[in-house]
């Protein structure tokens, strides 16, 4: 441990005076003037320390760096122990994780708060190894009169910073203390010691981890017969494995992980890593990969792609492409978001809302910029302040994007002045395209006083009302085809519908909208053999011809009944009508009124 530079005198004077003594170090004295700007710190007696319910959330967060120094600890703890010294291990904010060493050193630092959950920053205690070797991201030796805080003058410290050996971030420091008469001569270069040794084993830990994920990949099957494009991660955003297009991969994933490392909250999360993910990727599957409860990183899967296949389903010209009635739809969208115009999506439950959301953030101007889904019933009043489930606003704020708003009038009515002043300051922070998805007309809620006038205002700039399914009846075949192809297995082929099944599929009401159609497709495809769906393999509800939720009536019974002869004469509308004895003419307009359009090839 390097000598004093200075005597009690000098600290006096500059404390009192501002004079600067002749022999300080530099480093001393540039941290002196950094913590004088505080308030009183040279007379504190002990610094901050946290609770025991916080700390221990720390220490959870802090769980990689406290295993990667575990042996370190151990070992030195036991070199220190009636040595005189003890070792300190530092979270980055200057908290101290973990403490060991000699009993009677451990039990003095105690009066100091030089012990687990005691907070070492130079805010916090001013000068001192801790705070000054993370302000400096260098190790730093402070012993005795060189503290700031007069209580600490019987200190002598050395700590060395911890270095991410991936992303180069600052975990934290390890410090080696000691009273300040046993001037510990080899403390700083054990303090850079160690600091390596828990960076190796970080790096070493990384490696288990990259072995862990390709074990589970093998142990899963993971790309063995899955269609598609495939890629797994490692906490760090870094591929481990790819399967299908690369080069498709490293289009879509570049944007994701620009720029990540250098978050300030990424500190290798792969919770934040999915989330990242999930937001530029939508129309991936991401999912956690999990070893023993804890997130080593993620598989991104993106859906089987053939050519000829339509795009996916965030593709707007897809959208407007399917059927007739959403192409005048998506084109009035599409030049209400490029105006920037707040925008209410209007429809019924499982209607494409967020579908058609998701397109119009991906063909606008933000479509590089972030998206945030907001389920606006969970909203509390703290998450606008920055707490837990309220990142999405200080992510929009830092560069813009698209927020799309679930069910803004479900916001309990506590929550919505915050919520119109957060969109308030959101809008003028930075270039922000708002989508509000509701079931229900904005202005109803607002006669019923259950939605603020101001939120209401600030949300309803344009409405755009999106058809159920049953008014998109003549859609059908293209909706189903589409769907049919987007989850079909590359094994077995699309599944087809006979023109029987398909009228069926047309007179049905569809109370879940395209939800439950492109669930009823999706099991269809999972179970058929033959790969053709005939009228009796639909499910009974659909197959009766039915509307959901009445009573049979007369008129339900004739339903069947055309409905049943048009399966049996495979949808021959000749033979059907004759079959039933009745014109052609009548038929059709039969047909119309059970609201089934007229068959056509498909």
């Amino acid at each position: 441990m390097m000598a004093e530079s200075i005597q009690k005198e000098d600290w006096e004077r500059f404390r009192a005076l501002g004079s600067v003594p002749p022999s300080v170090r530099e480093v001393v004295l540039r941290s002196w003037v950094r913590s004088k700007e505080g308030a009183r710190l040279h007379a504190l007696r002990q610094a901050p320390s946290l609770g025991q319910d916080e700390l221990n959330n720390l220490r959870s967060r802090n769980t990689r760096l406290r295993e990667a120094a575990k042996l370190a600890v151990r070992r030195t703890g036991y070199m220190l122990d009636d040595a005189g010294a003890m070792l300190l291990l530092c979270d980055q904010k200057g908290v101290v994780l973990e403490a060991a060493g000699d009993a009677r050193v451990l039990s003095r630092g105690a009066e100091n708060h030089l012990q687990p959950g005691g907070r070492w920053d130079e805010a916090a205690i001013g000068t001192n190894a801790i705070g000054t070797a993370l302000h400096l991201g260098k190790p730093v030796s402070i012993t005795g009169v060189e503290h700031f805080c007069e209580a600490i003058h019987h200190w002598s410290c050395a700590a060395a910073p911890i270095h991410d050996p991936v992303t180069g971030k600052m975990l934290g420091v390890v410090d080696i203390s000691a009273p300040a008469q046993e001037r510990m001569r080899r403390g700083a270069a054990l303090s850079v010691s160690l600091a390596l040794q828990i960076e190796e084993a970080l790096r070493a830990l990384e490696l288990q981890e990259r072995e862990a994920l390709i074990g589970h990949l093998l142990s899963s099957g993971m790309g063995a017969g899955r269609g598609g494009d495939m890629a797994v991660f490692d906490r760090y955003g870094r591929q481990v494995w790819a399967s299908g297009a690369s080069e498709r991969l490293s289009t879509k994933l570049g944007p994701a992980t620009a720029g990540l490392a250098e978050a300030p909250a990424f500190e290798g999360d792969p919770h934040l890593l999915a989330e990242r993910f999930s937001a530029a990727l939508p129309e991936a599957g991401v999912d956690l990969i999990l070893s023993r409860g804890e997130a080593l990183g993620l598989v991104v899967s993106f859906p089987i792609r053939r050519r000829g296949e339509r795009k996916d389903r965030i593709d707007l010209p897809a959208i407007a492409g399917i059927g007739s009635m959403m192409a005048p739809i998506c084109d009035e969208a599409a030049k209400l978001v490029e105006s920037g115009v707040p925008l209410v999506i209007k429809g019924q439950a499982g209607s494409g809302k967020e579908t058609l959301a998701r397109a119009l953030h991906e063909a606008g101007p933000q479509a590089r910029m972030p998206l945030e889904l907001v389920d606006c019933s969970l909203l509390e009043p703290a998450m606008l302040r920055g707490a837990p489930g309220g990142e999405w606003l200080a992510r929009l704020s830092d560069g813009g994007g698209t927020l799309i708003l679930d069910e803004p009038v479900e916001t309990p009515l506590p929550v919505q002045v915050a919520l119109a002043q957060s969109l308030a300051q959101l809008q003028r922070a930075a270039p922000v395209q708002v989508i509000s998805l509701s079931s229900v007309p904005l202005s109803e809620r607002l006669a019923a006083e259950r939605l603020r006038a101001d939120l209401h205002f600030r949300l309803s700039g344009a409405v755009l009302r999106l058809p159920s399914l049953a008014e998109r009846r003549a859609d059908l075949p293209d909706l189903v085809r589409h769907f049919s192809e987007t989850c079909s297995d590359r094994r077995k082929g699309v599944v087809r519908f006979t023109p029987a099944a398909m009228l069926r599929l047309q007179a049905y009401d569809w109370p879940g909208n395209l939800r439950e159609l492109r669930n009823l497709v999706e099991a269809l495809s999972a179970t058929s053999f033959s790969r053709l769906v005939d009228a009796a393999d639909l499910p009974p509800a659909i197959a009766r011809g039915r509307r959901p939720g009445r009573e049979e009536t007369l008129r339900d019974r004739e339903r069947v009944e055309i409905l049943d002869a048009v399966a049996a004469c495979g949808g021959n509308m000749t033979e059907t009508a004759r079959r039933l004895g009745i014109s052609r003419s009548t038929l059709y307009l039969k047909l119309e009124q059970y609201g089934v359009p007229r068959a056509r090839k498909h």
